[in-house]
Parts: structure tokens; sequence; C-alpha cells
């Protein structure tokens, strides 16, 4: 699933291997042979980071918005892909990007756990109204990805995340890689609910929740861990 959703990109003309002249088609089917080999050189931790950002993809795609910071969300995701496989990705010049979509990397500010957290276990409290704090539980320790970090990370039976690192959570920044796997967890954890809430994603909406992002975009401000 992963190799053919790389692929669906690639013959999108997400990349620069569209190139003038040439069908869209036939340049994925060109690269196709190049891409399933760099996908069978990489490192176990590296496909694991491909699939994630994949399914992160095919998340925000799925929400069917055409918002400027998903669509900034979206070239984030595809650029890491692209890095992360050894290909080149188009750079844009400033013309080319409006001015509300460009965010210096200096501004960025820095996720912690504790901002995290605060999103996570808001989301949750959503769920709990239509399942159930057991329900919920049961559905975040079943999503959660095999990860030695995420270990830290606790799920009490009334359905809220703790963290039990050794750093309080305020003071703990989560890195790029970190914060995929949370999103990760966040995404199938939203996608569990919508089996049997169909419209669950619509009321993360309404309720200004991302069931995918856990960046600044969401709209996360900091709070204490209160649970």
């Amino acid at each position: 699933m992963t190799r053919h959703y790389i692929l669906r990109l690639l013959n999108q003309g997400r990349n620069i291997f569209a190139l003038a002249g040439q069908s869209l088609e036939k340049a994925a089917k060109d690269h196709e042979n190049d891409l399933l080999f760099r996908l069978e050189s990489l490192a176990p931790s590296e496909l694991a980071a491909v699939d994630i950002i994949v399914r992160l993809h095919r998340s925000l795609s799925n929400e069917g918005k055409e918002e400027p910071h998903q669509q900034v969300q979206l070239k984030s995701l595809e650029e890491k892909l692209w890095r992360i496989l050894g290909m080149d990705f188009p750079s844009e010049s400033p013309q080319d990007v409006p001015r509300a979509q460009v965010i210096p990397v200096k501004e960025q500010p820095s996720l912690t756990v504790a901002q995290a957290l605060d999103h996570l276990n808001r989301v949750s409290e959503l769920a709990q109204k239509y399942l159930g704090k057991v329900i919920v539980a049961n559905y975040w320790r079943a999503t959660r990805p095999s990860s030695s970090w995420l270990a830290d990370f606790v799920v009490t039976d009334n359905g809220y995340i703790t963290y039990h690192g050794s750093l309080v959570p305020r003071q703990v920044v989560v890195t790029a890689n970190q914060q995929q796997q949370l999103e990760t967890w966040l995404v199938s954890f939203v996608d569990q609910c919508r089996r049997i809430l169909p419209l669950f994603r619509h009321d993360l909406q309404k309720a200004q929740l991302s069931g995918s992002s856990l960046g600044p975009e969401s709209g996360i401000t900091a709070v204490a861990d209160k649970h």
C-alpha cells in the first residue's frame, strides 16, 4: 500500500520526475524500479518513517480541504518523504509560494510533550462523550504504534494519556520523528473511532481539533499536565 501510494504521488506530478514532454504515467513507470530499489535499501527505522509519512499524507488528503495550512503540511510531508528516499524535490521560488504559507523555520515554535498531551486528551474527551471512557482507553491502547519512546505514554483506565518520562511533560521538546509517531497514533485512533462514529472527524473540526496534526497550525496551546 505504501509503495502504491508513493507511485500515485509520482503520477500526480508532485515531484521533478514529471518531466516536460513526458506523460505523468510514463514518468512514474520509468522510476518504479528505482523506487522499489530505494525502499528495499532503507533501514527498518527509515521504512517505518516512510510508512508514517504516507499514512499522515493520506489522512490529510482524505479530509478534502484545500486550506493553505493543509497544503503546507502536505508539501512538508512530501519533502520529508523524498528526502528519506534520497530523491530530489522541487524547490519553489518565493514568488510561487503565497506569503501566508511561508513560515520561517526560526519562527516555528517547538512542540512539547505537554502540548501534545493536551491535544490528544482533548480528542479523547470528545470521543468519550460518544463511546465512553473504557472503549476510548481500549482504542488508544490498541492503536499505539510499537515504539520504545511511546512506551513512556500510559493510557489510564478513564481514557486519558499521561507521560511517565524522566522529565515533566512541559520540559520535553518533541523531535520531528517523535511527532510523526504521535501523529500516527492520533490518526489511527481517529480512524478507529470513525468505524463507530462516521462523523467523528467532522465533530473534531467543529471543536477546532485536528485529527491528524499536532503542529502549531493545529492550534494547540500549552497547558498544565492535569490528567
